[in-house]
């Protein structure tokens, strides 16, 4: 089984390969879509395409701190649209992108 031989940096570095795409992680892990439900679910207790949003959301956390626009990392990170990025953003971060940018750089100016 790949999963099972796959260390978690591993799957974050294969999660941005497949563009955050389930489908595309099952056919990078040779596997059906079926038995990396069953994987995900064993080994992170969560679908995975419920896991890739979150490593997607993740990635932009770390582009929205070092400067990046809204706007661009929603489009690299494959988001048709920016108000969807927005919303799923704002839905777990429980801020705005460009909230999140904001508080970030006054924390980094007060150390």
């Amino acid at each position: 089984m790949f999963m099972s031989k796959t260390r978690v940096r591993d799957w974050e570095q294969l999660a941005a390969v497949a563009h955050y795409d389930a489908k595309e992680l099952a056919c990078l892990c040779n596997e059906s879509i079926r038995q990396l439900q069953r994987d995900f679910h064993r080994q992170f207790g969560l679908p995975p395409q419920v896991w890739l949003n979150v490593q997607r959301l993740k990635a932009a956390e770390l582009r929205l701190t070092s400067g990046e626009s809204v706007k661009k990392v929603a489009m690299d990170l494959g988001y048709k649209q920016t108000s969807h990025f927005c919303r799923q953003f704002k839905n777990y971060y429980h801020l705005t992108p460009t909230q999140f940018a904001i508080s970030s750089q006054i924390i980094d100016a007060c150390r």
